[in-house]
């Protein structure tokens, strides 16, 4: 009987579509085909709502490509240096581009990326009339966005204990409100509030209601003063040595992006609660010269260490942004933490040199554990932290690089260059050295680890177009510790390689083969002892897509991943997708249904899912089961969109799902998830 029903589920997903009228919306296959290809196994959200925010606005108000600055194509977030630097220089030259076709005879741009750019630019006039603040305030437009999220079954921590305590102060709802105001480029206002599940509501330790809050105010006062910003922001240097918030570019399909775009000041519109900076920033443009000045007053959340019930230091910062528990309410907004800084740039016609310096202090000394990993890492109250950086551009070719030191004398440096020896065919290559005494607490650079320090380096990519409708790419990085970390027992290598081979035959089907392969020691125990071994992941996957009609889109992947450490893990994940949008009503449909089996954990597979606008989804499946989801957007009018996500995970043979407080009794785990968006 279960099995008929199973057939009869995947029967009727997979036919169905084909008797509903729908139309596909480009704009939005392409943001989530862009977000799929560099934030797979992303563990926090912040950088998939900056790039959604992005596209979206362009997606609603294209760029004109005629009137652009290297600032805003590098929020299309799909171009390099030399790709932005060689259509500014096109149009200085030879005047307007008139349509997508001319693009295309631009160095560096294929068909491939033309079309995933299209539904986001637009060919205007270079004397299209200039908005004075005061029009770009009156046609300004404000969004209000609200969304819950829960599960229908309830996990350990919500019930009552042996003891008569529960031990989550809150109920099990994620509740999420944002406000913004945009008036063009010139005015930014916005707010965001969240409650995150387990957290109190307008009780308890939130008394006054959310238990995150977070606002900015943003504007153009003149061509020289190009920006103020109070409230929380986010600031992103050079290439990440010193000083690198949000999102942060790194291995992926996409090998030959190495170069970090979209530098500079911006608002802060995410819920992590650590990582962003509060208070006041200012961007000066001097013609070719850019000053970036920043202060920061904030509050983390972070582990105290207590003499005689006195607050004397912390041994370690959370960056979780849960306040469940007794012990996560004691650690919430801890230490006080304040940041100076500058950042200032000079751009020459091929050569740009930039220099950025960041102090930081604590209200209390960060005292680590004593442990081997801990001996070099940042000790006190204080750090500062000071880079120059370079980037060259000329013709096909890019160099770029930046080299730090921070306070206690360790240095970090990084050199990179990328080269379009043809429409057809890109190459980049990438050196990293950071010492184990460097210090940079904000650090974010293209590394195996999150930051910089105890990592020595090489990666080279490529990107290959051999003949019509194939596309080849591939990355290998080989890396060393050269002291102890958290997972291994010493000095430790490791090495990486991916290739990829994409096959679009047509708009109607596609396909891409992925390679990926990883090596690198772990710790283990052994006779008490703890040693260094090899430990292998790798993962093959088939993924192809196909739309029969130009309102139908299915997709269908096949994933194996492979374990070898202590022991031998295998896994397999198939799942097919359906997207529609019916045609008498506007509604849009995702649809999916997958099986997955694993041995363990450490053979995972993360599958991509569609979600609600700024929403974030890349579960890592493991173990055996089904898991499936529907996503529907409905837009009641122009103004007002409505989402609805259900999904639905079921376990074979498991009596029990998560661990602690987050343990779930049975096999069945469902997520609801509710959004509206109004846009005035």
């Amino acid at each position: 009987m279960k099995k008929t029903a199973f057939h009869i589920i995947i029967t009727t997903l997979l036919s169905f579509p084909f008797f509903v009228e729908a139309q596909v919306i480009e704009p939005e296959r392409n943001i989530e085909s862009i977000l799929e290809s560099i934030i797979e196994t992303m563990e926090d959200e912040s950088g998939e709502i900056l790039i959604m925010e992005d596209l979206e606005q362009f997606a609603e108000n294209p760029l004109n490509i005629n009137t652009t600055t290297a600032s805003e194509l590098s929020r299309l977030h799909m171009l390099d240096d030399i790709q932005i630097h060689n259509i500014l220089n096109y149009i200085r030259q030879y005047g307007p581009v008139l349509s997508i076709f001319e693009l295309n005879a631009i160095d560096g741009f294929s068909p491939e990326l033309l079309q995933k750019m299209e539904p986001f630019i637009f060919f205007g006039q270079t004397g299209t009339h200039t908005k004075s603040l005061s029009e770009s305030i009156k046609y300004g437009r404000h969004q209000f966005l609200s969304r819950g999220i829960t599960t229908v079954q309830v996990p350990k921590g919500y019930k009552e204990q042996s003891d008569g305590t529960i031990p989550y102060e809150g109920n099990r709802f994620r509740y999420y409100t944002r406000y913004k105001y945009e008036a063009g480029n010139d005015i930014s206002v916005g707010f965001t509030m969240e409650k995150d599940p387990g957290e109190a509501f307008f009780k308890g330790s939130n008394v006054n209601g959310f238990d995150f809050y977070s606002g900015h105010v943003s504007a153009k006062i003149s061509q020289t003063i190009e920006n103020i910003t109070v409230g929380d922001f986010m600031v992103r240097s050079a290439q990440g040595l010193v000083l690198w918030q949000g999102f942060s570019i790194g291995k992926s399909v996409n090998s030959t992006s190495i170069f970090k775009t979209n530098q500079g000041v911006r608002p802060f519109t995410s819920t992590d609660e650590n990582k962003f900076f509060r208070g006041i920033s200012t961007t000066l443009n001097f013609n070719n010269i850019k000053l970036n000045l920043f202060y920061s007053a904030n509050k983390n959340d972070a582990n105290l260490i207590f003499v005689d019930s006195t607050a004397t230091s912390f041994s370690s910062l959370q960056t979780s942004g849960y306040h469940r528990t007794s012990s996560e309410i004691d650690d919430e907004k801890a230490v006080k933490n304040k940041n100076i800084g500058s950042i200032i740039s000079w751009r020459l016609n091929r050569l740009k040199l930039g220099a950025t310096f960041v102090y930081q202090s604590f209200d209390l000394p960060f005292i680590r554990s004593e442990q081997l990993y801990n001996q070099f890492s940042f000790s006190g109250n204080e750090n500062y932290t000071g880079s120059i950086d370079y980037l060259y551009s000329h013709g096909k070719y890019q160099l770029f690089g930046e080299a730090a030191m921070s306070k206690s004398g360790g240095k970090a440096f990084l050199h990179g260059a990328v080269a379009h020896f043809d429409d057809r065919l890109v190459f980049s290559m990438l050196f990293r050295h950071f010492e184990k005494n460097y210090h940079a607490l904000w650090s974010s650079p293209f590394a195996e680890v999150s930051s910089a320090g105890n990592e020595t380096g090489l990666y080279a990519g490529i990107s290959i177009l051999p003949v019509k409708y194939v596309t080849l790419t591939a990355y290998a990085d080989f890396y060393r510790h050269n002291w102890f970390t958290y997972n291994t027992a010493g000095p430790a290598n490791g090495w990486d390689i991916s290739a990829q081979a994409d096959f679009k035959f047509s708009d109607k089907f596609q396909f891409y083969l992925r390679y990926k392969n990883e090596e690198k020691g772990n710790k283990v125990t052994s006779d008490k002892l703890y040693l260094n071994q090899s430990e292998q992941i790798r993962k093959i996957r088939l993924h192809w897509q196909y739309k029969p009609l130009d309102k139908i889109m299915l997709k269908t992947r096949v994933e194996h991943s492979f374990f070898k450490g202590t022991k031998v893990e295998n896994g397999m994940l198939i799942f097919q997708d359906i997207k529609y949008a019916f045609a008498t009503v506007p509604m849009n449909t995702s649809i999916r249904l997958a099986w997955f089996s694993t041995d363990g954990y450490n053979s995972r597979i993360y599958a991509y899912e569609d979600d609600m606008l700024y929403a974030f989804s890349v579960p890592a499946l493991s173990g055996k089961g089904l898991r499936g989801y529907l996503n529907l957007k409905y837009n009641v009018s122009k103004k007002l969109d409505f989402w609805a996500k259900i999904g639905h995970t079921l376990y074979n043979n498991q009596e029990f799902i998560s661990s602690g407080n987050n343990e779930i009794s049975g096999n069945k785990k469902t997520e609801v998830k509710f959004q509206l968006r109004l846009k005035i």
